[in-house]
């Protein structure tokens, strides 16, 4: 898979979150921030097809399973 490389501008409350977020999960801030752009993506594609995005307890059926973020 080839790369792009691609500048971004947000606050520094965000990125202090996504430092965090990073951390607490043992990986890096790029990770976590295309991990984010993949969930935009699969949430914009099931709302075209009339879905939505929803969280729901373990024991509710899912849809749409989203894993590996």
């Amino acid at each position: 898979m080839s790369h792009v490389y691609r500048s971004l501008s947000i606050s520094a409350e965000m990125d202090a979150r996504i430092n965090q977020i990073a951390l607490d999960a043992g990986t890096t801030p790029n990770v976590i921030v295309s991990k984010a752009l993949a969930l935009y993506l699969v949430a914009t594609e099931k709302k075209r097809l009339g879905l939505k995005l929803g969280f729901a307890k373990e024991s509710e059926q899912f849809e749409t399973e989203i894993v590996g973020l």
